[in-house]
């Protein structure tokens, strides 16, 4: 009867506080984090109206003792500590609520009811590690708190799509297998529950699930090596300044981002395999020898790493031929801040696999210990405050000797009458035997040899003063420090002078058709463009002069005849007969004599030539032409005096006619 009075006045409380501006809590829920009898519990609630200044007590209420276990102020906190001494028996149900006041009222939550002993809530489950691979997703968790098996819930999504969930149980290990059937990168949470085994505790009541876990990105696995580039952006006092770069992996495989491991091998004489850089940029920046460095670079996302690959290697610099300077004299101790490093050089350039290096030993002693006249190549590093730096590099002999072959393919080229020029081949650095200092060349003819000396880096050589058509033989051999190594022989025979134009000749002859090209190529350009006048062709105008009969012809290299030309007056009248001496002078100057017949006037007169002379001279192409008066022709007054006389030009014959007294006109 008074705990139905209880719950009665209860009731009215709340609704008078609630009225009044009252706001009770909720969510109340109390707990241990693990199924462990020793362990304190946790009580927490929700503040639905924080904003005003509130007070909460928390009251636990022992149903079967009817008393009050313990009440506790926990002022405007939303959760309290019970320690399991103050509760005495967990294993009994207990009634549970939490009283607010608010100035000078009060308001109850809900109450619950509860064996407090059942009430186990772990906290949220954390990812330890992932692996995706062929559709396979291995998830590892970490372990509740009292490291027993639990009740796992776990959800996954494609981004903003709809969620699938699971409940699955861990044993041994916390350990769990999701397939994932598409190719693209997924959204998983978790939340897990502990298994209570007392038959007590099998009410959905005391099922108390933990907190979700963070939402992860489960990105696709990644199936290519990051490709690193290189560039050597400064090479100064022994140091080399690299800047290395790479292109992040395909969006679907850098979900939830990307860390990448850098190994560094750039330390010789290092004793491990390398430094280890961690970064989530896509460039670094290193400093290193001058020597032979190797980077590897991995890149790891939240399922798993890149497939391992080759490291890239950056090479040394450029070997050189001879020793540029001697080893610095506080160098020549072994240090432990010093690295020294050589091998073998046998060609000059590739670099051995096997590699020597020491922190030990001075230079000198490891001249003793290399093998006789073998290349050998060193560098010595040194650390200075935290870089590394080149301080000497030099190829050495531990001892040196004459070559062993001469240069091969000898042979001449641009051979002419008086020069020649030789070129080979270079010995081989592992024929050399030592340093190779100079090509010693002997040229050898018409009883007499000349000696030349061309250094160790030329492969050819120009003989001059030679004389024409002469044999000579030519020996070259390479020299050492130790001496003259054996020769290589090539022979030849120079030009005679008669095979060819001196090239004072050639030049001259080139010069000569230049000149000729050009003159043409003007020639025609100008006619093209029209740049020179056109050439008249030559005009003889018709005009009059005099032939004086007392004129002296005798100069000229024609001879003048004079011929009559007689004019029918009628068809039908017989013509006056031409005489024979006349005849055969017209035919021996192949004029023909024709008669033309002029038109009667309106009168019916006929004009009469017959009387008519010429004393126009004969062209000289006068032959196979015929003989034709000019028109227009002039007629002449009957009056006129002796020496009137009219010239014409036509076809090239001048034509002079005369009136003479007798009324006839000479031709």
């Amino acid at each position: 009867m008074r705990m139905i009075v209880a719950v009665l006045v209860l009731v009215v409380s709340v609704s008078l506080t609630e009225a009044t501006g009252c706001v009770s809590t909720s969510g109340l829920h109390c707990y241990k984090k693990s199924t462990r009898r020793e362990e304190d519990f946790t009580c927490e609630w929700d503040v639905r109206n924080p904003e005003k200044t509130q007070t909460h007590t928390l009251y636990i209420w022992d149903s079967e003792n009817k008393r009050f276990l313990t009440h506790i102020n926990c002022g405007n906190q939303s959760q309290t500590n019970i320690l399991l001494e103050e509760l005495g028996m967990p294993n009994r149900k207990t009634d549970i609520w939490v009283q607010t006041q608010v100035g000078n009222l009060t308001c109850n939550s809900s109450k619950i009811s509860v064996i407090l002993g059942c009430m186990v809530k772990y906290s949220k489950p954390q990812i330890i590690s992932m692996k995706r691979s062929a559709g396979i997703l291995d998830l590892t968790l970490d372990k509740p708190k009292d490291d027993k098996s639990a009740i796992y819930e776990i959800r996954w999504r494609e981004r903003d799509s709809e969620w699938q969930n699971v409940t699955f149980e861990t044993e041994d290990r916390d350990f769990h297998q999701l397939h994932l059937q598409k190719q693209s990168s997924y959204q998983i949470q978790l939340r897990r529950q502990a298994k209570v085994q007392s038959p007590l505790c099998k009410d959905s009541l005391h099922a108390l699930w933990s907190d979700w876990s963070p939402m992860v990105d489960v990105p696709l696995e990644i199936r290519s090596p990051p490709v690193v580039r290189w560039v050597q952006t400064n090479q100064t006092h022994g140091t080399r300044h690299i800047t290395l770069s790479w292109d992040a992996p395909p969006a679907e495989e850098s979900v939830g981002g990307v860390k990448y491991t850098l190994t560094l091998s750039v330390w010789p004489c290092k004793k491990y395999s390398g430094m280890q850089h961690s970064t989530v940029n896509q460039t670094y920046n290193i400093s290193i020898t001058y020597s032979e460095a190797r980077i590897s670079i991995i890149a790891t996302n939240k399922v798993g790493s890149s497939p391992p690959h080759q490291p890239i290697i950056i090479p040394a610099v450029k070997h050189l031929y001879y020793c540029e300077s001697d080893m610095p004299s506080h160098f020549t101790k072994a240090n432990k801040k010093t690295c020294l490093e050589w091998y073998k050089l046998e060609d000059g350039e590739t670099r051995p696999k096997t590699v020597n290096k020491t922190s030990n030993k001075s230079f000198k002693s490891i001249t003793n210990e290399v093998d006789n006249f073998v290349r050998h190549y060193y560098f010595l590093h040194i650390k200075r405050k935290g870089h590394y730096q080149t301080v000497n590099m030099c190829p050495f002999y531990s001892k040196q000797k004459a070559p062993d072959n001469g240069p091969a393919n000898l042979k001449i080229s641009d051979l002419k009458h008086e020069s020649a020029v030789v070129s080979w081949l270079s010995i081989p650095v592992a024929e050399q035997r030592g340093f190779l200092q100079h090509y010693v060349i002997w040229i050898s003819g018409q009883g007499n040899t000349k000696f030349h000396k061309v250094p160790a880096n030329k492969t050819s050589f120009l003989i001059k003063d030679l004389h024409p058509g002469t044999s000579y033989t030519v020996y070259i051999a390479g020299e050492t420090e130790a001496g003259n190594g054996p020769n290589s022989t090539v022979n030849f025979e120079t030009n005679s002078k008669e095979k060819g134009l001196s090239w004072q000749d050639l030049t001259i002859l080139s010069v000569c058709v230049l000149a000729l090209l050009c003159t043409l190529i003007c020639s025609v350009a100008a006619r093209r463009l029209k740049l020179l006048p056109k050439v008249p062709s030559p005009v003889i105008d018709t005009t009059e002069f005099r032939c004086p009969e007392e004129q002296d012809l005798s100069q000229m290299m024609e001879e003048v005849h004079e011929f009559v030309l007689l004019l029918r007056q009628d068809l039908s009248k017989p013509g006056e007969n031409v005489t024979p001496e006349q005849n055969t002078l017209l035919q021996d100057f192949g004029l023909v004599v024709f008669e033309e017949e002029d038109e009667e006037d309106e009168e019916g007169g006929v004009t009469d030539l017959s009387s008519m002379k010429s004393c126009f001279y004969p062209n000289p192409s006068y032959r196979g032409q015929t003989l034709h008066l000019p028109e227009p022709f002039h007629m002449t007054d009957s009056t006129s005096k002796d020496n009137d006389t009219e010239s014409t030009y036509r076809n090239g014959l001048f034509f002079e006619t005369r009136v003479l007294e007798c009324d006839k006109t000479s031709l």
